[in-house]
C-alpha cells in the first residue's frame, strides 16, 4: 500500500463519520511566537483545545506537516542514524472537540488499523496509563484486543499536558510488533523498551483534566480528543519496510542520490546509507521551509534552516556526490511530493536559486576547514585522547569560520568529544580583549573602551532640560571626530535626559542644540548597559566630539507616553483585581499614541469583564492618586510586594514605581505624578496573540479624546447618510433596509437561476458522458463570485452521477468552482482538478473530493490556457472512467 492510498484511506475514514477534513497549516505557526514550527499535529487547533477560539467543526481530522529541529523537540543528530527520526514529517490526526471521547477514539483506532489498514491483532499492543480503568475496560471490550496485550506505564510514557498547567490527560498509545529481529536482544525486551521491536504507530490523548498551579487536577467540561499516527511510520509498517526510508516518502530521492553519487544504497545494511538518510530527509525539510518562506539565515527559523541545508551538504562529502548538491536534488523532492503537495513546483526555481547559493557558501567554508578539522582529530587518536581541546576548537572557529555543529557532528563520526568548556573560555577571552578595544560592538555601534568606567548619567527623571557633553559620534556604524548637515548620526551624551528604549516603553525624541550645529532626534536606545544612545540627522551645521549640546526633550511626546506608561500599571492592576492573580505580564508597548499590554490568561476576556476593567482604570484615574518611584534593595523590594513578571535584568538596587493604593512594581520607565493627569482611558480592543497569552490595546489623554472626535465624527456621518436620524433610530433604519437587501438578494438569486436554467439547456452540447456518468467543464461569464455556485447548483441538480467544473470570468480574476457526486468523486476527486488548474493561473485552490473552489489572476493567455485545461479536464475524467 502507497503513502497516498494510506492518505486517502484515513481521510475518508474519518471524514465518512463525521469529521471534517482539514488541510495542512503552514509550518511556520500563525500568531504563535512559542513555537519555531509546527511540530505537532495538535499545533494548529491549539487555542481550540486552550479554550481561546471557538472550534468551527466539533470533528476534525488532518494530515499536518511538521518540523522538529529545533528547541525541546531536536533530533537532529539523531536523524540518518536511526530507523524512524525526521527533521520533516507528516503527522495523522483526528480530533474531538468537546464531542465525541476515549470510547469512540478507540474504536475508531482500532477498527481503522485492523479493518481498513488490515494489519493482524496480532501484531499489535496497546499501552495505557497506569490508573486509566475506563481505558482498560474499553479496549478489552473491543473484538479481537487480547487484554494481555495491553500494557500499563507511568505518567512518563502515557499522560500528556501542554504545559505545567492547563489541559491534560492520560493517553494510549497503539504499538506494531515487528518481530525479533528488530529487538535489541535484551531478554527483558517487551514494550516500553526503546529499540525498535515494539513500534508506537498511534497516540490518543484523552484530554479530560486541567492541572493548575498546585498540581490539582479537576475534569474538564468538555473533554476532548488528540491523537496522532506519523505517516512515515505507519507507510513502513504497509510496505513491510525495515525502516521509513524504504518507502515511497523517502526512495525515489534516495535511489537519486544513489545514481548521482554511484554509491548504492543497501537498505540500510550499507557502510554509508547513514548519509543517504540524512541528505533524503533534510532535503524534505529545505524544501518545504524554502516554499514558505523560510530563508536561511543566524537566527530563528533561518538558523534552523541553514543548519539542516549545512548538515546534508556534509555528508554529501562522504558520498562524493558532485557539486551542486542540494539544488540538483531539489526537483526531484518536489516530485516524490508531488501528489499531495503541487503547490512545491511553483516554488521550484526559487528553491534551487536559494539551495545554491547556500551550497556555495558553505562548500567554500568547508574545503578551507575540514582538512584542518580532520588534521586535529587525527593528532587527538594519534596521542589516544577522546577529546578534541577547546583552543583547537577555537582556532576553527576564529580562522576559518568553521561551524562548531559541524565539527560535532565529524567528531562525533570518529568516536571523538569536543572541548566546550575550553572553547568556551577562548572565546570569553576574546570577547573581554573586544572590550578593551574596539573590536566588540552592538547593533553596528563600536564600543567605547571607557564604556564600563564611565556610563551615561541620565537626568530625565528629574529634568528635560540639560547640557550633556558629546562623548560619542558614530556615523555609518563607525566613530567620527564630527557630523555635518544631512548626516545620519548616533551619538552618547553625558548627562543626559532622554531616555533609552527599554521595559516596553519607546525612547524619547527631541532636539540637541551646539555651538555650531543641531541636531533632530527621532529616537533613543540603550545599546549597551549604562549607556543611552540617541539617534538622528544633523538638521544644520556640525556637531563635534567634546562640545557640550543643550538637550530638549519632545515634552508633548513625552508626557503622552508617560501618562500611557501610567495607564498601562493600572491596566495591569485592574486585570489581576478582575481577572485573577494568576494574570501575568507578558510584554507591553508604551508610545505618546497608544498602550499595548500582553498578559497570561486561558480564555478570552469576556465584554463584561472588559467593561469593569475600563471602568475600574478610569476611576483610578479619576481619583487623582499619586505616583510615587523610589530605588531600594530589590529584596526590599520583593518584600513590598512589588511585581516583576516580564523578562527583565534586575541589579542589586531597583526601581519602584507605585500608583498609591493600586500598584507596585518594578519599572525603569517614565510616569505621569498622578493618575489624573491620564484625563481617559479607552480600551480599543482585546485579542489573543498566542496560546494562553492575550493582548489589550488603549489609548489615554488626547490619544484617547482624538479617538472619540473620530467616532463622533463617523457616527454624525452615518446619521447623515440615513436621513438626518438620531443613532437610535438610524440603527433601526439600517436593520430594516438590511432585511430588505436580504430579501432582494434572494429574490434576484432566484431570477438568476431560472436565467441560468435556461443558458445552461444550451450547453447540452458540451456534457462529456462516459458509461452512465457525465461531465461539463465550461467557462461563464458572471457579475459576481456567488453567481458560479448559482450555477453549478442548476447544472447538477439534472446530474445523478458526473462532475461539473465551472470557470467563472470576473474583470481582474478566474474562480473555479467544482463539484463531483460521491461515485465519481471516489476515482476523480475535482479537488484535484481545481488545485492544478489554480496553480496554473497562479493561485491557489483546494477543498474536497466532491466540492472544492479557487482560482487565480486573470492571465494574458486567458483562451489558450482554457483550451488547455478543458483538454486536459476531459483527459482525466475519460482516464477515470473507460467505458465498459
Amino acid at each position: 500500500m502507497t503513502s497516498w492510498e494510506i492518505r486517502q484511506k484515513y481521510l475518508h475514514f474519518f471524514e465518512s463519520r463525521g469529521h471534517a477534513v482539514t488541510p495542512s497549516s503552514s509550518l511556520i505557526p500563525a500568531g504563535d511566537p512559542t513555537l519555531l514550527f509546527t511540530n505537532a499535529g495538535m499545533v494548529p487547533f491549539k487555542d481550540i483545545f486552550l479554550g481561546l477560539e471557538s472550534p468551527r467543526t466539533s470533528r476534525a481530522v488532518s494530515i499536518q506537516k511538521c518540523i522538529r529541529a529545533g528547541g525541546k523537540h531536536n533530533d537532529l543528530d539523531r536523524v540518518g542514524f536511526t530507523r524512524r527520526h525526521h527533521t520533516f514529517f507528516e503527522m495523522m490526526g483526528n480530533f474531538s472537540f468537546g464531542d465525541y471521547f476515549k470510547s469512540e477514539a478507540i474504536a475508531y483506532a482500532w477498527e481503522f488499523l485492523t479493518q481498513e489498514l488490515a494489519i493482524h491483532p496480532d501484531r499489535l499492543w496497546i499501552t495505557i496509563f497506569r490508573d486509566d480503568d475506563e481505558a482498560m475496560a474499553l479496549w478489552s471490550a473491543l473484538p479481537g484486543v487480547d487484554p494481555s496485550r495491553i500494557v500499563r506505564l507511568g505518567e512518563k510514557d502515557n499522560f500528556w499536558q501542554m504545559g505545567d498547567t492547563g489541559p491534560c490527560g492520560p493517553c494510549s498509545e497503539i504499538l506494531v510488533d515487528q518481530g525479533p529481529a528488530f529487538s535489541c536482544g535484551s531478554p527483558d525486551c517487551m514494550v516500553g523498551c526503546d529499540c525498535d521491536r515494539y513500534l508506537e504507530i498511534w497516540n490518543l490523548v484523552f484530554m479530560q483534566f486541567n492541572r493548575s498551579k498546585d498540581g490539582v487536577l479537576t475534569p474538564l467540561p468538555r473533554p476532548s480528543i488528540d491523537t496522532g499516527m506519523g505517516l512515515e511510520r505507519i507507510s513502513a509498517i504497509m510496505a513491510g519496510a525495515t525502516s521509513n526510508y524504504e518507502t515511497d516518502l523517502f526512495l525515489p530521492l534516495i535511489n537519486s542520490i544513489s545514481e548521482k553519487a554511484k554509491v548504492p544504497y543497501e537498505n540500510g545494511n550499507g557502510p554509508l546509507d547513514y548519509a543517504f538518510r540524512v541528505i533524503a530527509d533534510h532535503l524534505r525539510s529545505g524544501v518545504f521551509l524554502l516554499h514558505e518562506g523560510v530563508i536561511p539565515s543566524n537566527e530563528g527559523r533561518g538558523y534552523v534552516l541553514r543548519r539542516i541545508l549545512r548538515r546534508a551538504i556534509q555528508f554529501s562529502l562522504e558520498l562524493e556526490l558532485p557539486s551542486p548538491v542540494l539544488s540538483n536534488l531539489a526537483r526531484q523532492t518536489v516530485i516524490m511530493m508531488h501528489q499531495p503537495y503541487p503547490e512545491l513546483e511553483q516554488s521550484l526555481s526559487r528553491i534551487e536559486a536559494v539551495l545554491s547559493h547556500e551550497e556555495d557558501r558553505f562548500t567554500r567554508t568547508l574545503s578551507e576547514g575540514l582538512p584542518v578539522l580532520r588534521g586535529f582529530i587525527d593528532e587527538v587518536i594519534s596521542r589516544n585522547e577522546k577529546v578534541l581541546p577547546g583552543e583547537m576548537l577555537f582556532k576553527l572557529h576564529d580562522t576559518h569560520g568553521f561551524p562548531i555543529d559541524v565539527c560535532e557532528d565529524v567528531a562525533r563520526h570518529q568516536g571523538i568529544h569536543l572541548d566546550f568548556k575550553g572553547f568556551e573560555e577562548k572565546m570569553e577571552e576574546q570577547r573581554e580583549r573586544g572590550r578593551q578595544s574596539w573590536v566588540g560592538k552592538k547593533e553596528d555601534f563600536p564600543v567605547p573602551s571607557s564604556r564600563i568606567a564611565t556610563p551615561v548619567s541620565f537626568l530625565g527623571y528629574e529634568r528635560d532640560q540639560v547640557m550633556g557633553e558629546v562623548l560619542l559620534l558614530v556615523r555609518d556604524g563607525k566613530e567620527v571626530p564630527e557630523v555635518h548637515e544631512e548626516e545620519d548620526v548616533s551619538i552618547v551624551l553625558t548627562p543626559t535626559v532622554f531616555y533609552g528604549e527599554g521595559g516596553g516603553q519607546v525612547g524619547d525624541r527631541g532636539l540637541l542644540r551646539g555651538p555650531f550645529g543641531q541636531i533632530t532626534v527621532s529616537g533613543t536606545k540603550k545599546p549597551w548597559p549604562g549607556w543611552i544612545l540617541l539617534v538622528g540627522k544633523v538638521s544644520s551645521g556640525t556637531i563635534r566630539k567634546g562640545e557640550l549640546v543643550d538637550q530638549q526633550v519632545d515634552l508633548i511626546a513625552r508626557r503622552q507616553t508617560e501618562i500611557h506608561h501610567t495607564a498601562t500599571h493600572l491596566l495591569h492592576a485592574a486585570l489581576r483585581q478582575v481577572l485573577g492573580e494568576h494574570v501575568r505580564q507578558a510584554g507591553s508597548l508604551v508610545t505618546p499614541d497608544r498602550l499595548r499590554f500582553d498578559f497570561s490568561s486561558p480564555h478570552p476576556v469576556s465584554k463584561d469583564d472588559l467593561l469593569e476593567i475600563g471602568t475600574l482604570v478610569n476611576e483610578w484615574v479619576r481619583l487623582d492618586r499619586p505616583v510615587n518611584a523610589l530605588e531600594m534593595e530589590k529584596a526590599k523590594a520583593q518584600e513590598v510586594g512589588a511585581l516583576a513578571f516580564f523578562d527583565e535584568k534586575y541589579g542589586d538596587i531597583v526601581r519602584v514605581v507605585s500608583v498609591e493604593g493600586t500598584s507596585t512594581e518594578f519599572c525603569g520607565g517614565t510616569h505621569a505624578k498622578r493618575t489624573g493627569q491620564i484625563g481617559t482611558f479607552l480600551i480599543l480592543q482585546e485579542s489573543g496573540v498566542a496560546a494562553g497569552i492575550r493582548r489589550v490595546e488603549a489609548v489615554c489623554g488626547s490619544a484617547a479624546y482624538d479617538r472619540i472626535l473620530s467616532w463622533k465624527s463617523s457616527l454624525e456621518s452615518f446619521e447623515q447618510e440615513m436621513g438626518g436620524v438620531k443613532s437610535d433610530e438610524a440603527l433601526s433604519r439600517l436593520l430594516a433596509l438590511k432585511s430588505e437587501r436580504d430579501k432582494l438578494s434572494r429574490e434576484v438569486a432566484a431570477l438568476k437561476t431560472k436565467l441560468f436554467v435556461s443558458e445552461d439547456r444550451q450547453r447540452e452540447k458540451d456534457w462529456i458522458k462516459l458509461d452512465g456518468r457525465s461531465f461539463l467543464f465550461t467557462d461563464v461569464e458572471i457579475d459576481e463570485a456567488k453567481d458560479l455556485r448559482l450555477r453549478i447548483d442548476a447544472l447538477k441538480s439534472n446530474v445523478t452521477s458526473g462532475a461539473v467544473l465551472l470557470l467563472g470570468i470576473l474583470p481582474d480574476r478566474v474562480v473555479l468552482l467544482g463539484w463531483a457526486s460521491e461515485d465519481v468523486a471516489k476515482k476523480f476527486p475535482i479537488s484535484d482538478l481545481v488545485k492544478n488548474f489554480s496553480i496554473r493561473l497562479g493561485g491557489r485552490g483546494g477543498g474536497k473530493p466532491i466540492w472544492a473552489e479557487g482560482g487565480g489572476p486573470l492571465p494574458d493567455n486567458m483562451t489558450a490556457l482554457l483550451s488547455e485545461m478543458r483538454e486536459a479536464a476531459i483527459l482525466a475524467f475519460e482516464g477515470a472512467f473507460k467505458v465498459s
